[in-house]
């Protein structure tokens, strides 16, 4: 689920003119600038100054100006601009510079932009406008596009501040890295998320049950899949093997059914898997492609490639897609109902980048890779964080399914330790233990998407339909704040330190549902266990945890 990211203005660190002579100062108030004025040379005197400061306020119907000089373009990109009264500005991509100072930004020469037509979209834009004379000035900005506020100096820039609270925060003795533990607990634990997989196995396809739950003896399973879904089973019945959990050839003839009985749909020159199909006879359900769960269901086939007696059934069913008229531009493309997406501006575009070669897609485009740009790590994690912000809700997955199945990018390595610093942070806050991602739930609205949430009143929110709406909710509040069994065990299983295990022993505790397999979640407002509730994801996902901790200790 996906929305217009909220601006991260309100928290925006405006930088003030302190210092300035008191006239001018006075004229400036407390207002931060979003533009700037360059002049080939300041007027000779403070009458002339701020006679010529009144005229470009007007001109461009706003008080939020700096007459400056300069404009020369440094090697970082950013424009080096001096005030009357000498103090330097850099204005450019928003992060810090190689000494450490700030940059303001991104710049939008004035000229090449119309902000009223949506060409702006950053909210921490900087307008520059070139010219001989304020009066060629042009009012392009309206301000009612809000991009200058008053707000208290005392606000920063939230991508500043959690690039800054994280460092902090990892230093603390609880994150430090312990050497993985796996006992027998877990594999207690891995036998019972491997009973889920088999009894919601269907003898026909392999497949398997994705929701079961059990109300008075009463069964209510979904036996819908979606290729996500698809892939979990995949990864999970390899992880069994490896923790030997049944004989290898049984699970390998399972897993041959279910490759063979996944439906291609040939649409032109393309070919590739449904939405979403039915369990028991893999007819499907909903036409259409996602992009997302294509590239789970690939990370699944390629990684079940290197197993010999997998190696053939893998190749026929990746001989069977063609994706190559679903690409444009370096982006694989959704197709819904009525309209084809692109999948850019999504989570799980970077570990589409990471899987996506297999099938020889190797030149495809990663908005956090594009991002992750800068002279130093500070810039890079700003600019990285700002994308975050701009896609949206952040979930434990696929990030840290890319450091199972693929291992760590460096993109993916510095938002995995942003977000468990910032776990940890909400922990010494508040007391309340964090475990957040997608996942169904035992009542309406049945599925929720929960995670970190970079740029808005509160950091960790939850979303979810209620009818046509979209709502989003603080997940410390919301009574469908829900502590995800998966996360816990991914979150041990990639970083374990003290903290981590905390999160591991509230789901060894209370997520176990003995004889059917482990609960989706507990609902964070007491840790109350969503009762004879479990889901294939949450397991599949569970035992690739166990299975790559064993892998770790060994």
């Amino acid at each position: 689920m996906k929305r217009a990211p909220r601006s991260l203005q309100h928290h925006v660190l405006y930088r003030k003119y302190n210092g300035q002579d008191s006239e001018i100062s006075a004229l400036l108030g407390k207002c931060g600038s979003r533009h700037y004025v360059i002049l080939p040379e300041f007027p000779g005197s403070a009458e002339g100054y701020n006679g010529l400061l009144d005229q470009a306020r007007t001109r461009l119907g706003t008080d939020c100006v700096t007459l400056v000089r300069g404009g020369e373009r440094r090697a970082d990109g950013a424009f080096l601009v001096e005030t009357r009264d000498g103090e330097q500005h850099r204005l450019g991509a928003p992060g810090l510079g190689p000494d450490g100072e700030p940059i303001e930004g991104p710049i939008f020469l004035a000229d090449d932009v119309a902000p009223q037509r949506g060409d702006v979209r950053h909210p921490d834009a900087v307008f520059v406008h070139k010219a001989q004379t304020v009066s060629r000035l042009s009012a392009k900005v309206p301000a009612a596009n809000g991009i200058c506020l008053n707000y208290p100096t005392g606000i920063v820039d939230p991508a500043h501040e959690l690039m800054l609270e994280a460092r902090g925060t990892l230093r603390d003795s609880s994150l430090s890295p312990e050497a993985p533990v796996f006992d027998a607990a877990m594999m207690a634990d891995a036998e019972l998320a491997y009973s889920y997989l088999e009894q919601a196995e269907m003898n026909a396809t392999g497949l398997a049950l994705t929701v079961r739950k059990q109300i008075n003896g009463k069964s209510f399973n979904n036996s819908e899949i979606t290729m996500w879904d698809v892939g979990s089973l995949i990864l999970g019945l390899l992880a069994a093997v490896e923790l030997e959990l049944a004989p290898a050839d049984r699970i390998y003839r399972r897993i041959k059914k279910i490759m063979a009985s996944l439906p291609v749909i040939q649409d032109g020159d393309a070919a590739y898997p449904p939405t979403l199909i039915n369990v028991r006879d893999a007819s499907i359900e909903r036409r259409g492609f996602d992009a997302c769960d294509f590239a789970r269901l690939t990370s699944a086939v390629t990684r079940a490639a290197q197993h010999t007696a997998l190696a053939d059934a893998s190749s026929q069913l990746m001989g069977k897609w063609q994706i190559t008229g679903l690409m444009q531009g370096g982006v694989l493309n959704n197709i819904l109902k009525t309209r084809i997406q692109s999948s850019y501006l999504s989570h799980c575009a970077h570990y589409q980048t990471r899987v996506l070669p297999a099938l020889g897609q190797s030149e495809t485009r990663s908005p956090y890779r594009e991002a992750f740009a800068g002279e130093t790590v500070a810039d890079r994690t700003v600019n990285l964080l700002y994308t975050v912000d701009k896609i949206g809700i952040l979930p434990t997955e696929p990030l840290l399914l890319e450091y199972v199945e693929l291992g760590p990018s460096a993109e993916c390595a510095v938002l995995t330790d942003v977000f468990l610093g910032a776990m940890k942070h909400h922990f010494d806050q508040t007391g309340q233990l964090l475990a957040p991602s997608e996942t169904p739930i035992d009542t309406a609205p049945w599925f929720v998407y929960q995670g970190f949430d970079l740029g808005h009143e509160t950091r960790w929110n939850v979303s979810y339909r209620k009818g046509r709406e979209v709502v989003f909710e603080p997940v410390a509040s919301s009574p469908y704040g829900i502590f995800s069994t998966k996360a816990a065990y991914l979150w041990y299983a990639v970083r374990p330190c003290r903290h981590t295990r905390k999160m591991l022993d509230m789901a060894q505790e209370h997520a176990r549902i003995d004889g059917f397999g482990m609960s989706s979640g507990l609902f964070l407002d007491g840790y109350a266990q969503m009762k004879n509730h479990a889901d294939l994801n949450t397991n599949g996902i569970v035992l690739q945890a166990l299975a790559h901790l064993k892998r770790r200790t060994r």
